[in-house]
């Protein structure tokens, strides 16, 4: 709003004389359309109907007091941003600090002098204005973000499809990124945006396949002699060069980038290894680790096995628990489900459903094993100094 501009204001008094008498007051000023009403029920239908910029209301009104009828307003989510100021002859202290707990905007006395009535109003009403152009850049902002993401969702959609053409599969690799990089966010808590951003980086993270030969990139890794797998794992830099161009996505770009960097920095392209490797990279450490298992023929179970046995070599500790859990939970278990539980909640009589191993890769639970309080009692001092990676799984009913 600017100065040119029409600001609407409701003024609610039960008393005839009062209502009269600022209706006069304000309707001095050709910038203000007034409305009024002799009850908080009027006041807040008219409210409604109008969207005033500011409300001014009597305190003592049969029926509803000014206060309940600031609470109407603010509980009504098209109403709550509106200004409201008390006007009454009330004088105690605790009163007016009552009143301003309880949404009012402001308590003016009905004995204050028209000049400084008025002014209080029209600095109020600067604010209500101020507030307004926030709302606006905010509502701007966020259909720009949401233009932004479908965007962002249709590159995503014709970059698949081209790598689809040229890589088998490549898509339903992609879906399931998605999937395994969004349980392993949301299971170590990563805020909205860096989620986003590290899912988008998953389900892209073979687009650098695109600028491999064909014949190459078409070939079992195992198959493949030292020259071409110098070229195979060009990749990872050629899909950081395609995803750097897409602006505001420089860290999926760098994500991408050292994907193939191992925990104990014996990956590439850097050699970076534990904290010094982003922590999207490590996901899609992860990702492309489990891909090329299941593509040479590895179940579910050798897939588990072999993650275990590259924590801390290739996988981050963390990323790798969260990932054996995922599928764990994802696979068929027939009628019986494994439940994860955390070692202090361990109990006698539980059944192990899956091998549990320890940090430094000891195995100190076997699949099957009945527990009792001696087996409880060793874990649980066992986990203080080489803790259980990803949780103890029990059997459990569907």
């Amino acid at each position: 709003m600017n100065k040119e501009d029409n600001y609407k204001i409701l003024i609610v008094d039960d008393e005839k004389l009062a209502l009269n008498f600022l209706e006069k007051l304000f309707s001095q000023n050709t910038n203000y359309t007034l409305f009024t009403a002799q009850s908080a029920f009027e006041g807040l239908r008219i409210a409604r109907e109008i969207k005033p910029d500011i409300i001014i209301s009597d305190y003592y009104m049969p029926e509803k007091d000014g206060i309940e009828f600031c609470r109407d307003i603010r509980n009504d989510p098209e109403l709550k941003d509106i200004i409201f100021i008390l006007l009454t002859a009330e004088t105690s202290v605790d009163k007016k600090a009552e009143s301003l707990l309880k949404g009012i905007d402001d308590y003016i006395e009905k004995n204050i002098s028209a000049k400084v009535l008025l002014g209080k109003v029209k600095a109020f009403l600067k604010i209500k204005a101020l507030q307004n152009e926030l709302i606006n850049e905010k509502d701007k902002l966020k259909i720009a973000n949401q233009q932004l993401e479908r965007n962002i969702k249709e590159i995503i959609a014709v970059l698949l499809k081209i790598l689809e053409i040229n890589i088998p599969d490549a898509k339903k690799r992609a879906d399931k990124a998605h999937d395994i990089a969004r349980y392993i966010t949301e299971k170590i808590g990563v805020h909205e945006e860096l989620k986003k951003k590290i899912i988008i980086g998953a389900q892209l993270h073979e687009i650098g396949k695109i600028g491999i030969p064909e014949k190459i990139v078409k070939s079992n890794i195992r198959d493949l002699n030292q020259d071409d797998l110098s070229i195979y794992y060009q990749f990872p830099l050629i899909g950081s060069l395609i995803i750097s161009t897409i602006t505001g996505y420089e860290s999926v770009a760098q994500d991408i980038y050292h994907e193939l960097e191992n925990y104990d920095g014996s990956g590439r392209p850097d050699g970076l290894m534990s904290e010094e490797i982003p922590l999207g990279s490590k996901i899609l450490r992860l990702i492309i680790f489990q891909e090329e298992l299941f593509m040479s023929g590895k179940d579910t179970d050798e897939v588990i096995d072999a993650i275990r046995l590259a924590i801390n070599t290739k996988l981050d500790p963390i990323i790798a628990s969260h990932a054996i859990n995922y599928f764990i939970e994802n696979r068929d278990q027939g009628k019986i489900k494994a439940i994860n539980i955390a070692v202090e909640d361990l109990e006698q009589g539980m059944v192990i459903e899956e091998d549990a191993f320890s940090v430094s890769g000891i195995k100190v639970l076997t699949k099957g094993m009945r527990l009792n309080e001696r087996i409880i009692n060793i874990i649980k001092d066992r986990n203080i100094s080489d803790p259980i990676v990803g949780g103890i799984y029990i059997s459990g009913k569907i």
